[in-house]
């Protein structure tokens, strides 16, 4: 069962409280008016949204999660800033990722901002070029391991030394640490130091294949044929699903001396072919956008594969690499790796608009975009609420355009033209409620996230907004079947009520457009204009109603002409309620001082605001005074 009682809310935050005994079935949220109670299901565990990787990365997925605690409320902001051309998007690819450890944490959110609509394809690319230079921070990390020297700077440098250390460190923030941002430090210094431990394990385990023929043998086959090599190295990072720790194991792997250069190099591409696949499972079922831009990253790695496998050959067969068939160490590895990736950056950056074009061409758009599309409600932004309350604001806006639409489609055909037709009004009715539903349980979503206050401000002001678009919507279609009705069945109006109507359609049209533009843009100064518009057409059905009243005293109109017209007005007068319900929603989400917010609410209605006045006064010449214009 799914019952939803927000209606009206003006609640600054959120709490969460036990329902009875069913405590583990149900939450409930409580506002400063009323509450509501939703099934536990609904909400996406916090574990679910993030990209389930191997065994092995449990450490880089608890790292990735802590650094998003911390930076994720500003990244929307970052995001703005600093992917404006290429190159600062490959730098904040690159650094991100550094954080993370992660290349495929990085691509994945990547995946799910494009498909947000929060950053375009371009950006996107710039972003992904740079986090596949950034994973490669972590073989540069663990080479320190052969760091030689006694005195305590290296010693301190070495990841045996500094990462027990920083486990140590961040456990004891973590225990007695009393602030959360102490606590999540610490997580993030345990990830760390888990991680760097954990891969050292792996070293020592390896140690024993020092001697193995088999071994031996293996990377002999390997370093004979290129493209096995490649598949090799693809295959296991695909399992992995991280190239961080594939590269992590060939490093523990050329502590036996039995990997060459010539068998090393191809594994080392076939794992950055390998470590698109999580971005390629991120955006199954995602939008157009989300699909190109995980193609992005395939053939980014790919194509640079290709090239670089041709150019090393060819280098090769002049002698140029005289240390082919050599040993090669963690320096070794870790050095191509980055080099790899620093150099096809370089080479591609030039052509990033081609490659854009390559992506769209493999992912066409049929021109057939659905309106009420909601794939922007990525869950993979759930991990960061800033991100998912931007993705949120997308399809709020949508949802306030589409019903801008429909409002309009409505009164046109309420004025008699035949070629909008019931249909496609019910469309837009249904794309509105579709998306609202979808954009409701989004919102619970993150509102089990840990928010600021002025992100719970923001989820409830969403939640209240989209929901006053889908009444306004409903009372469109209502509006749109009066008019099939007076259309369908010859049950005209009289002259006079067709010209009112008139001035009202033009009205309620001119206040919904309004409305809906301050909701999409959340803009307080413009909302501060809804109230006296609302009240002006107020004053205009009550004139209206009583003119009419008279017309059907005096026999003019038909009863059942009237009660059509009738119905009309109190659809308009709902609307123009929710469209007063926006704007109150924006102002108690800005409003500052300490006036008690229920006392700010009736201050509102009653027009004791900055410029009521003012603008009551244009609107009532535009509007209300040609209707008493004989």
């Amino acid at each position: 069962m799914f019952f939803h009682s927000f209606y009206r809310t003006r609640a600054i935050g959120f709490q969460l409280v036990r329902h009875g005994d069913d405590a583990d079935n149900f939450i409930v949220f409580r506002n400063v008016q009323r509450g509501f109670a939703v099934p536990r299901e609904l909400f996406a565990r916090r574990e679910s949204v993030v990209c389930r990787r191997g065994e092995s990365e449990e450490e880089i997925i608890a790292l990735s999660a802590s650094l998003e605690k911390i930076s994720g409320r500003k990244l929307s902001q970052i995001l703005e800033k600093l992917t404006g051309s290429v190159w600062k998007s490959v730098l904040l690819g690159a650094v991100i990722t550094a954080l993370v450890q992660s290349s495929g944490a990085t691509t994945v959110i990547t995946v799910g901002l494009v498909n947000s609509g929060i950053i375009k394809l371009s950006q996107a690319i710039g972003i992904i070029m740079g986090s596949n230079i950034g994973t490669t921070i972590t073989a540069h990390i663990l080479r320190l391991t052969e760091l030689e020297g006694d005195s305590i700077a290296l010693q301190l440098l070495k990841p045996t030394t500094f990462a027990p250390i920083l486990a140590l460190i961040g456990a004891a923030l973590v225990m007695f640490g009393k602030k959360a941002k102490s606590r999540i430090t610490g997580e993030v210094l345990v990830a760390f130091g888990v991680l760097f431990m954990g891969m050292l394990q792996m070293e020592s385990s390896l140690s024993g294949l020092k001697d193995s023929p088999v071994m031996a043998q293996l990377f002999s086959t390997l370093g004979d044929n290129a493209l096995l090599g490649i598949l090799a190295g693809a295959l296991v990072t695909a399992v992995l699903q991280s190239s961080s720790a594939s590269v992590g194991i060939l490093q523990a792997l050329s502590t036996t001396g039995a990997i060459t250069w010539a068998a090393a190099i191809p594994i080392i591409l076939g794992q950055n072919i390998g470590s698109t696949v999580t971005s390629m499972l991120s955006c199954i079922g995602g939008s157009k956008a989300a699909k190109r831009t995980a193609l992005s990253h395939l053939y980014f790695n790919v194509i640079g594969t290709v090239l670089f496998t041709a150019g090393v050959i060819v280098l090769e067969h002049t002698g140029v690499f005289a240390f082919w068939n050599e040993a090669i160490d963690k320096s070794g590895i870790a050095n191509f790796h980055t080099l790899f990736n620093v150099v096809m950056t370089l080479v591609f950056i030039p052509f990033t608009k081609l490659l854009e074009k390559l992506c769209t061409l493999t992912v066409p758009s049929d021109g057939t975009e659905v309106d009420s599309d909601v794939s922007a409600l990525d869950e993979h932004l759930l991990v960061t609420p800033s991100l998912a309350l931007q993705a949120a604001r997308i399809i709020n806006a949508k949802i306030a355009g589409v019903t801008s639409e429909c409002v309009a489609s409505a009164l046109v055909r309420l004025g008699g033209d035949k070629t909008v037709s019931v249909d496609r009004i019910n469309e837009q009715y249904t794309a509105v409620m579709r998306m609202n539903e979808a954009l409701n349980a989004y919102l619970l979503k993150i509102a089990e996230c840990e928010l600021s206050e002025e992100e719970a401000k923001a989820v409830t002001g969403l939640l209240t907004r989209s929901d006053d678009c889908h009444h306004i919507a409903q009372h469109a279609l209502s509006i749109s079947e009066t008019a099939g009705d007076i259309l369908a069945k010859g049950k005209g109006l009289t002259p006079g009520g067709r010209e009112e109507l008139d001035y009202l359609s033009r009205a309620v049209m001119a206040l919904c457009v309004t409305a809906t533009r301050c909701s999409a843009e959340e803009n307080r100064r413009g909302a501060a204009e809804i109230e006296p518009f609302c009240a002006v057409v107020s004053e205009m059905t009550e004139l209206i109603s009583s003119r009419h009243t008279a017309r059907l005293k005096s026999g003019e109109c038909s009863y059942e002409a009237g009660s059509l017209f009738v119905g009309t007005l109190i659809d308009v007068e709902r609307i123009a309620k929710h469209c007063s319900n926006i704007g109150v929603s924006l102002a108690v989400q800005y409003r500052r001082g300490t006036l008690p917010e229920e006392e700010f609410i009736r201050r509102i209605h009653r027009g004791d605001t900055e410029h009521f006045v003012e603008h009551y006064i244009n609107y009532k010449n535009e509007y209300y005074s040609p209707l008493t214009e004989e």
